[in-house]
């Protein structure tokens, strides 16, 4: 049974409301690292949308463009990924980045908006509704996006609303720190710390630090044979790390730099990428 007319208009201005509100969401968004989860949280939603309608689509033998339409969000999220990317591995700002998402992402949101209408010229039906029903949509965006540039910029209140918090934020002590960092670039901070506990901490790794370079002198060949193996054991009567994080969990406060753990921001950003390609790949098989 084809798709309904009611139903697809109905799902228009869904498709409206969505593009609208990912453009706010997209504007709202922390520059990365701090930006990597919100992003991602945003994303998966902006997967699973379309993907929920798939079955629908693939039964009610929807038109392709129109199919295809419901993947703008993700590409609006995926171009705010790129410009990123790029200030992560150039010279460049994020400050001159910002014209994409200038206006509540407004650029890219009346480009969605212009697919759309060219849509709804197409398919002839109900052309007055839908166009009515997006203008509705559009025109108030626009009005409030350019008023929040010239000033009050509410997108700001959003972000603190949303997204900042220890949970969504990745810095020296948040939660995302071992999982956001890279191996390659991040050093143990042996530095003398004023506080106590941070201190007794610090000397644990640098205890570490020591025993490894003495252990790694004794496998090239460079250290004396002749060296006591038991004054080598009470110069470090203090307890070695455990490796089980007991000794963090039971410090006072938190070490300034955590050692790098789980995925490489690199990494993750290939892996949501090539995801997202085959997912593409994938519905553009089935419609074929």
């Amino acid at each position: 049974m084809p798709l309904k007319h009611f139903t697809e208009t109905f799902l228009t201005v869904v498709l409206g409301a969505v593009i609208v509100l990912t453009g706010l969401l997209t504007a709202t968004l922390p520059n990365l690292p701090d930006g990597a989860l919100p992003w991602v949280i945003l994303f998966v939603l902006s997967v699973a949308y379309p993907l929920s309608l798939h079955s629908m689509f693939q039964k009610r033998r929807a038109d392709n463009f129109f199919r295809n339409l419901h993947w703008f969000p993700a590409g609006m999220l995926l171009v705010w990924l790129l410009l990123q990317g790029v200030v992560l591995g150039s010279t460049l700002s994020p400050d001159e980045v910002d014209v994409y998402t200038w206006g509540w992402t407004l650029p890219a949101v009346i480009v969605g908006f212009v697919m759309m209408v060219l849509f709804c010229l197409k398919v002839i039906r109900r052309r007055v509704p839908r166009l009515s029903f997006l203008a509705a949509i559009l025109i108030p965006f626009a009005a409030l996006a350019i008023v929040s540039e010239q000033g009050p910029h509410f997108e700001e209140e959003i972000t603190a609303v949303l997204w900042d918090n220890s949970l969504m934020q990745v810095s020296d002590s948040g939660m995302l720190t071992a999982w956001m960092k890279t191996g390659s670039g991040v050093e143990k901070n042996l530095d003398p710390s004023e506080n106590k506990e941070e201190e007794e901490w610090r000397e644990h790794l640098r205890m570490q630090q020591r025993r490894e370079e003495r252990i790694a002198d004794r496998v090239a060949g460079t250290t004396d044979e002749t060296v006591d193996v038991e004054k080598e054991d009470k110069e470090d009567k203090d307890p070695v790390l455990s490796g089980t994080g007991d000794e963090l969990r039971n410090a006072g406060t938190m070490p300034g730099n955590l050692p790098s753990s789980g995925f490489g921001w690199n990494l993750i950003i290939l892996t949501m990428i090539a995801a997202y390609s085959a997912t593409l790949h994938k519905s553009f098989k089935k419609t074929a």
